[in-house]
C-alpha cells in the first residue's frame, strides 16, 4: 500500500509502504510509515518516521520523530518521539517521553518517562518519575484512599 493523502481500511501484505497516507490495521511482514498512521499495526517490523500509530504489535519497533499510543515489541526503539505505553523485551529511547516503559532491559537517554519497570537500567539523563518502589508506594495510598471513600460513602 503506497499513497499520496490515501487512507485505507486495512492493508494485509508482505511489504506495506505508507507514505502521507492513513489505514485502520495494517498486518504485515514489514511496514514502512513517512508521515502517516494507522490505528492498528500488527508486523514483524515496523518503521515509523513522522507519523502515528495508536497500536503496534511487532517483533522489531522503531519510531523516529512520531507518536505511538501502545508498542508491543520484542524490540523497541523510539526516537525523539512520544509513547504512551511500551512493552518491550529490550527498549531503547532517546530524547523520549513515555507514560510507562515495561522491558527487560531499558536503554535510556535524554527522556523522561512516568513509570519505568525494567529488570536492567543503563540511563543518562533521565527524568523518571515513578520507579518501581514510588509507583507501588502511590498504587497502595490511591488504593487505600479509594476505599475509605468507599466506606464513607456507605455510610
Amino acid at each position: 500500500m503506497s499513497g499520496n493523502g490515501a487512507r485505507a481500511g486495512e492493508a494485509a501484505e508482505q511489504s506495506v509502504t505508507m507514505r502521507q497516507a492513513g489505514a485502520g490495521s495494517v498486518t504485515a511482514r514489514e511496514v514502512a510509515m513517512r508521515q502517516a498512521g494507522a490505528v492498528f499495526v500488527t508486523a514483524e517490523e515496523v518503521e515509523v518516521k513522522q507519523g502515528g500509530i495508536a497500536l503496534a504489535h511487532a517483533k522489531e519497533v522503531e519510531v523516529t520523530a512520531g507518536t505511538v499510543g501502545a508498542v508491543v515489541a520484542d524490540e523497541a526503539e523510539i526516537q525523539l518521539s512520544a509513547a504512551t505505553l511500551v512493552v518491550a523485551g529490550a527498549a531503547e529511547l532517546d530524547q523520549t517521553a513515555s507514560a510507562v516503559l515495561v522491558a527487560q532491559s531499558a536503554r535510556v537517554k535524554d527522556s523522561a518517562v512516568g513509570v519505568l519497570i525494567a529488570r536492567d537500567v543503563q540511563g543518562e539523563n533521565v527524568r523518571v518519575l515513578f520507579g518501581p518502589a514510588a509507583a507501588l508506594a502511590f498504587g497502595a495510598g490511591a488504593g487505600l484512599m479509594l476505599w475509605l471513600l468507599g466506606r464513607l460513602r456507605g455510610r
